[in-house]
């Protein structure tokens, strides 16, 4: 009966912790980006150099998760789309401030179509990573202004995965934003 009672009261202190370990909510909002890739790493005739444009959007739903090494997963339903017909369905947007390490805001895209090439298939994740000095976001939140995006410009980069074997990869240049309250 005392080891009932005592399992009981560890179940009731770790849903206490995990409640008050929660993430805080975030407001629910929309963005739309527009940005160009400098492709560093091709795939088939997408050679380095080739200047591939990007486009976003997304609506963040105020769900968030706390993630390691201090970083907050903002959880999100959109499209990102690149080059001619590459798309993914955005999901999630992971952001880190106030650690020792580069903050980060991440787009991230799932179930990406429209790239093979030698019969590898190119289906993601698809991230678009824009990051910055520690310490440049005072904030966990989405950013919501042009000027939250741009402070972002330690290193810019974007990539799409063939599940381990192979990627596309440049830098993020040209990136514009415009988010709005849902």
């Amino acid at each position: 009966m005392i080891c009932a009672t005592l399992r009981v009261i560890m179940r009731c202190i770790a849903t206490a912790l995990s409640l008050l370990l929660a993430a805080p909510a975030a407001a629910a909002q929309t963005c739309t980006l527009d940005f160009t890739v400098e492709v560093t790493q091709g795939v088939g005739l997408i050679y380095p150099g080739t200047r591939l444009p990007g486009h976003a959007t997304f609506t963040t739903d105020g769900r968030t998760i706390r993630q390691e090494g201090g970083s907050t997963g903002h959880m999100a339903m959109g499209a990102m789309q690149i080059g001619d017909g590459i798309s993914g369905n955005v999901w999630t947007l992971i952001t880190t401030s106030r650690g020792n390490a580069a903050d980060l805001i991440g787009v991230y895209a799932r179930d990406v179509e429209g790239l093979t090439f030698a019969g590898v298939r190119y289906e993601g994740p698809m991230a678009l990573t824009l990051f910055g000095d520690a310490g440049t976001r005072a904030e966990t939140g989405p950013p919501t202004t042009q000027a939250e995006w741009d402070e972002m410009d330690l290193r810019r980069a974007f990539s799409l995965h063939a599940h381990g074997s192979d990627m596309l990869a440049g830098d993020v240049v040209n990136l514009t934003a415009t988010c709005e309250a849902s």
